[in-house]
């Protein structure tokens, strides 16, 4: 949608104008952006660190319904987090069907004063993860919710830090168990195919109570296990010593350390180049890098920080997995590129299309921002690529993805 505007008036009737119209358009939006059109004033106007001084977004106010919360659920996650879940009734929000929606921690719950059987507003923050916002309306069967005691998972009783509970059974609550082990052995970790969602729990039963037990175990203590019999035993033992030989990057990443995906992951690597290096680091240091902000930085040093996770990383060298970050000059078409992937594309995973972009000598990044060099963007592109187009960034489509593929 493209108009024409002279003047702050014409721009505030188009923007309200649009965000009127915006039901029965064929594709979801949740702002507009305003941009001077004259690029002689633009370069003029130039930039900030991070943003054109050219343009600048407004976001509409994201739908709100009412419908009523029935129950709330507490889930626990692979770091002993406990995360309450608001059970609604099924409501019609933004073109989908919503029954549950996030409530953050149970200290979001007191500040907005919510109960079971009440009508509470919930809004699509962004447009795309359901948010409940606060109470519409009490009712005489209305009751507070009850902040969790126990951990859903184990029984232990669980310690409140802040405005967030933790169960602190860490070595011996199944969730957080399974959740550790599925981390830390998926294909962005050390990949050892054979153990997966599905399998994880039953580990506990042979001791398994951290990753680093994984390097110890045997083919008759995985034979004691379900569907495991002598080939596929076997098979496992072999695929965990061969992990051994990890990348930094995916020792980083099979850490589970919060915020810290497999992008940051790498730029971490490639930053400090060993784990030792990592574990030393302080806030500064770590926020030196692009996409490592205050919070990401925080959970790196909290995680460091803790005895049980420093236990963890202790063990694993112990069992010789110690890798280091080695910086190999590739030449490619994406050369010197700092690149970032954005939307979905047709014939490439997230992850193969990054190992395409690294194999020719780009670095992938997770965030837009003055130093990106390159936006590739797929269908139902977001707010990635909108920042790129306020920064002036390059920005190409999967069909010219894969024409500098092929000309390698």
């Amino acid at each position: 949608v493209f108009e024409r505007a002279n003047g702050f008036d014409e721009i505030k009737r188009i923007i309200e104008r649009i965000d009127s119209e915006r039901d029965g358009y064929d594709f979801l939006i949740d702002g507009a952006v305003v941009k001077v059109n004259d690029f002689a004033l633009r370069e003029k106007l130039g930039y900030t660190d991070k943003f054109p001084r050219w343009a600048i977004a407004f976001k509409f106010k994201a739908e709100e319904v009412v419908t009523r919360l029935l129950d709330v659920g507490w889930q626990v996650g692979r770091t002993g987090k406990i995360t309450p879940l608001a059970l609604l009734s099924p409501v019609e929000l933004c073109g989908a069907t919503i029954k549950r929606a996030t409530l953050n921690n149970a200290g979001d719950i007191e500040r907005k004063g919510l109960c079971v059987n009440c009508d509470v507003y919930v809004r699509r923050s962004n447009d795309v993860i359901p948010e409940v916002l606060g109470i519409a309306e009490r009712f005489p069967d209305s009751v507070p919710v009850e902040k969790a005691e126990f951990c859903p998972s184990c029984g232990a009783r669980l310690e409140e830090r802040g405005a967030n509970l933790f169960c602190p059974n860490r070595s011996d609550c199944p969730k957080q168990v399974e959740g550790r082990l599925t981390h830390f052995c998926s294909k962005n970790g050390f990949d050892i195919e054979g153990i997966r969602d599905k399998t994880a729990r039953q580990f506990m039963n042979i001791g398994v109570r951290s990753p680093a037990d994984l390097f110890s175990l045997d083919e008759e203590k995985i034979k004691t296990l379900d569907k495991f019999k002598d080939k596929k035993a076997s098979k496992l033992v072999d695929a965990i010593k061969k992990s051994k030989d990890v990348k930094l990057a995916n020792f980083i990443y099979a850490l589970g350390i919060d915020n810290v995906g497999s992008v940051t992951a790498k730029e971490l690597a490639e930053k400090f180049g060993s784990v030792d290096a990592l574990r030393a680091a302080t806030k500064e240091q770590l926020l030196e890098i692009d996409d490592v902000g205050e919070i990401v930085a925080e959970s790196i040093t909290e995680w460091f920080s803790e005895p049980f996770n420093g236990a963890l990383t202790d063990r694993l060298k112990a069992e010789g997995i110690d890798p280091h970050y080695e910086n190999k000059t590739v030449r490619g078409a994406f050369s010197g590129k700092r690149v970032v992937l954005t939307g979905s594309l047709e014939n490439f995973t997230r992850s193969k299309a990054s190992e395409l972009i690294e194999e020719r000598g780009g670095t992938v990044s997770s965030s837009v921002s003055a130093s990106t060099d390159l936006v590739i963007a797929g269908s139902e592109a977001g707010s990635k690529l909108e920042k790129a187009e306020k920064l002036g960034i390059e920005i190409i489509d999967e069909n010219k993805f894969i024409e500098m593929l092929q000309s390698d």
